[in-house]
């Protein structure tokens, strides 16, 4: 089964890192897209999250590696923040919104966040 998790919002809520932990534990067993867009993407670049007070990604995002999630940016998304592949604390694969469209189209659930 193929899942994509569209992150839209606001990366420094509860709801980011809902998503990665529920997209974490669905890719043991499913393909997932992790797909970030407009705001999302801010959630993968190097930010400090002990300045927010807050519990960071790391970990989370870590750990993807080891089951079956790909992380994707938006490439419109990214280049309007002023965004670079080396702002990115991990490595992410750039798509448009073609590709992004292809994806919601392939899979077999969505989830929006």
């Amino acid at each position: 089964m193929r899942v994509l998790f569209l992150v839209k919002g606001d990366p420094f809520s509860w709801r980011c890192h809902e998503a990665l932990r529920v997209a974490l534990a669905l890719g043991i067993n499913h393909e997932v897209f992790l797909v970030f867009i407009k705001d999302g993407v801010y959630a993968l670049t190097k930010w400090k999250h002990e300045k927010l007070l807050i519990h960071g990604f790391e970990k989370l995002l870590e750990n993807m590696g080891y089951v079956n999630v790909k992380l994707f940016v938006e490439d419109l998304s990214a280049e309007e923040r002023g965004l670079k592949k080396e702002d990115f604390a991990v490595d992410v694969e750039f798509v448009n919104m073609e590709s992004v469209k292809d994806m919601l189209a392939s899979s077999e659930a969505v989830l929006v966040w």
